[in-house]
């Protein structure tokens, strides 16, 4: 369990932030210091998703490039699986589409994840954060999910519950990673590697016009918030080179 301090005015206020969620003190705090919480433990969980990525991508290029050498040839069964999983999990058409594996199995800009988890969730403290550990509002058609109170009649969604916190941005990265919606989204980062450069939370917000109803009036509200509180200094870690 890690730690956060924050510093009010005459003392100093520590607590935990554990696994399953904010720590039991959050709910208590100050907006103020409650974002500086939230910003913190995405940082955190942002960090742990793209560990997973990485050893993902790791052994896709790896097992991919020593199979050309022998033309595909595959004796290790186990292995295949393991690719064939990927594959699935990425959507990726093409089994042995290294150029898609490297697109895909990728990290996304920090501050736009960060943004709009503090949208969708409410700064963590929104009835499906608490009730589903759900930070971005995703939606399931399964049995499992919490029916939202203002859902419309002639609509069958639920609302998406995970685990705990860690799930939900594995989920929105995922999500970002291999929906057809954000295609665009993945081929504009595509590019900006290709120039040696890394996508910002301000750039790539641009092209998620599918992500909210509110199209044009969200990415606006996303890009505010990313300037807002400075958001962008989390995108300085280096993505993975195509």
């Amino acid at each position: 369990m890690k730690h956060i301090i924050i510093f009010l005015s005459c003392c100093i206020f520590s607590f935990g932030i554990d696994a399953e969620g904010f720590g039991k003190n959050y709910y208590e705090l100050k907006p103020e210091e409650k974002r500086m919480v939230f910003f913190a433990k995405m940082n955190e969980m942002f960090d742990i998703s793209f560990q997973g990525i990485e050893q993902e991508r790791s052994f896709a290029l790896a097992f991919l490039n020593e199979s050309a050498k022998n033309a595909f040839r595959i004796s290790n069964q186990k292995a295949l699986e393991r690719l064939i999983e990927l594959k699935n999990k990425y959507r990726i058409e093409n089994l042995f589409d290294i150029s898609e594996y490297k697109k895909r199995i990728q990290k996304i800009p920090k501050s736009m994840g960060i943004a709009q988890a503090l949208v969708e969730s409410a700064t963590g403290t929104s009835r499906f954060a608490r009730e589903a550990n759900n930070l971005f509002g995703e939606w399931t058609w399964g049995d499992k999910g919490l029916i939202p109170k203002k859902r419309q009649s002639n609509k069958k969604h639920k609302i998406k519950i995970f685990d705990n916190l860690q799930e939900s941005v594995d989920s929105y990265v995922l999500n970002l990673n291999r929906h057809y919606s954000y295609q665009n989204f993945r081929e504009l980062r595509a590019d900006f590697l290709k120039k040696g450069k890394n996508i910002s939370g301000l750039e790539a917000i641009k092209v998620l016009n599918s992500y909210s109803e509110l199209k044009g009036d969200y990415i606006k509200l996303i890009s505010n918030i990313i300037k807002q509180y400075k958001l962008e200094k989390y995108d300085s870690m280096d993505n993975f080179s195509l």
